[in-house]
């Protein structure tokens, strides 16, 4: 018995044989279907990523000159320039007054609709194949209604435009698009790095020499533009020890390149596919057939690896986070089409796997809807009981997150109100109850290399403090002791910053092979030339409590 005689399968076959003759109105269910998660999860209560960018709005409101404006605009974000989402922040406040989240939502989901144009601007001999592009691409993963997340898609967006219309503008005309859509790419994410090489590469192969020194100049610009004063920050270790955890890295990628998985096995084996297809499409020269489809497979192997090797010492299940799982979509749905194109010389072959694919992708998507729309209400109602909290005590939000919240509200440019009460004050007396009453640290080691301070020791609090320390997402604060301990500056969003400096406890103790209760911290010397610092303990997570630093009865200067 044929494979299209057996009930189930006939089933399936005919449908996709009636979607694929039907294929624009099929395009827009996963459409209407990530509008319905986006409605019933967003809501304008930011969070942590949220509020970083919120704080540029305090900055400019103390400062006077378009030069320092600009800066603050252009300044770095982590490791990021985000001027981009700064920009259509701005715009969104200039037009309705204050702060509104939900369009920064929504402005980042519609970067997919543009993602999916342009797969369809290349695949236009057989535009059916947006069926299963389209259910892969609008997949309503988390980064769908986080607003900063949304960085991510704009970068995709506007990295993939400067692709297409690379191939496209193949005349002697300027091909002023791709110039504007590669430096909109660069400050939307750092992402379109990536894409200043394959370009060069692309300009090179079409034998336009002469575009390709003025695309050499660019870069150059760009670079320079990106880099001038760029100052790195320590919240990742550096990359010294890549060759010896070679193994952990290279599963850490896999997994990341199959992050459209939900399990780090399943990702692991997806990405191994997504990465045997892409080598071999690299040997088929599917660059001549599809050229568009093969640098979007060489953008997301590449940004996969990119992310990979600032992280891949972390958990491996912080490989599938959600925000970064757009590359694995982007790779599936390159993948797709590849494959349908792989099987041009077998029609009923063809016929099959796309039938196949597109029960796939609608499973995949229904998968992540399903999830999203599971308890929404419940996300809501968290979210508004941190701003509660804060309202009441001054707490559900870490300490940076606290003064920045006050300082837009004094501003006039945020102020969350809830519309009626959820609980009562003496409930959240009950939550804010402090982990750790103090923390006493024993000095085992404390030394200078040329650049870098090295200090080891051992946390010497009770065994109950020391669990309650190991069941947190926790961060070493290294503060100046000469200012108010309050976050507001700080290296993750000003590395140039003399005031704090955050590092990742259990990342610090991993990179030097020890554990809790010894721990270990390796810091740049440069960071701590202006005065005395006091070691303190930061508890970070998205409850609705967020508990207080606490500082540790070390104090140091070089």
């Amino acid at each position: 018995m044929l494979p299209h005689q057996i009930p189930l399968f006939k089933s399936i076959f005919l449908t996709a044989q009636s979607i694929k003759k039907n294929w624009f109105p099929a395009c827009l269910i996963p459409v209407f279907l990530l509008a319905y998660v986006l409605y019933k999860n967003i809501i304008n209560i930011p969070t942590g990523d949220d509020i970083y960018v919120m704080e540029m709005f305090n900055q400019l409101k103390e400062v006077t000159s378009w030069w320092e404006k600009s800066s603050i605009l252009f300044s770095q974000h982590n490791e990021h320039r985000i001027a981009l989402t700064r920009l259509f922040a701005l715009l969104q406040y200039s037009i309705s007054g204050y702060i509104d989240l939900r369009w920064w939502i929504i402005a980042g989901n519609l970067c997919l609709v543009f993602v999916v144009l342009l797969f369809y601007k290349n695949v236009e001999k057989t535009p059916w194949l947006l069926i299963p592009t389209a259910f892969i691409l609008f997949c309503p993963a988390s980064n769908t209604y986080f607003a900063m997340q949304n960085a991510n898609l704009f970068s995709i967006v506007f990295s993939l435009a400067s692709l297409h219309f690379a191939l496209l503008e193949r005349s002697k005309s300027f091909p002023r698009f791709t110039f504007l859509f590669s430096l909109l790419s660069i400050f939307s994410n750092g992402g379109g790095f990536v894409v200043l090489i394959l370009i060069g590469g692309v300009f090179f192969f079409q034998k336009r020499y002469q575009l390709l020194g003025i695309w050499a100049i660019w870069t150059i610009f760009l670079f320079v533009g990106y880099f001038w004063h760029y100052e790195k920050t320590y919240r990742h270790n550096s990359l010294n020890l890549l060759f010896e955890q070679l193994p952990n890295a290279f599963r850490f990628l896999l997994a990341f390149l199959g992050s459209i998985a939900f399990f780090p096995t399943l990702a692991q084996l997806t990405g191994a596919l997504f990465l045997g297809l892409s080598l071999y499409a690299f040997y088929k020269r599917y660059y001549l057939q599809n050229p568009f489809i093969f640098l979007c497979l060489v953008y997301g192997l590449s940004m996969s690896g990119l992310t990979s090797l600032t992280r891949y010492y972390s958990d491996i299940t912080n490989a599938l986070s959600e925000r970064y799982a757009i590359y694995s979509m982007l790779l599936a749905a390159c993948s797709i089409i590849f494959i349908y194109d792989l099987l041009k010389s077998n029609l009923r072959s063809r016929k099959y796997v796309f039938g196949a694919m597109s029960l796939l992708s609608i499973l995949l998507n229904l998968k992540y809807f399903t999830l999203q729309l599971r308890y929404p209400e419940d996300r809501k109602e968290d979210l508004m009981s941190k701003m509660e909290n804060y309202h009441l005590n001054n707490s559900g939000f870490n300490c940076f997150e606290v003064n920045t919240l006050t300082k837009l509200a004094k501003n006039g440019l945020y102020y969350y109100r809830l519309g009626k009460s959820l609980h009562s004050k003496a409930y959240y007396d009950s939550l804010n109850r402090p982990l750790l009453a103090h923390l006493t640290l024993h000095i085992d080691t404390a030394y200078q290399t040329k650049d870098k301070l090295h200090i080891t020791g051992t946390i010497t609090n009770p065994s109950i403090d020391i669990e309650k320390i190991g069941k947190t997402y926790r961060l070493w604060a290294i503060h100046n002791n000469a200012a108010p301990f309050d976050c507001t500056h700080n290296e993750l969003t000003e590395p140039k910053n003399d005031k704090t400096l955050f590092l990742n406890m259990e990342d610090e103790n991993k990179h030097h092979k020890v554990s809790l209760p010894t721990f270990a911290i390796t810091v740049p010397k440069k960071h701590f030339l202006k005065g005395e610092y006091a070691i303190y303990l930061l508890f970070m997570n998205d409850n609705t409590v967020n508990h207080s630093p606490v500082k540790s009865n070390i104090v140091f200067h070089l």
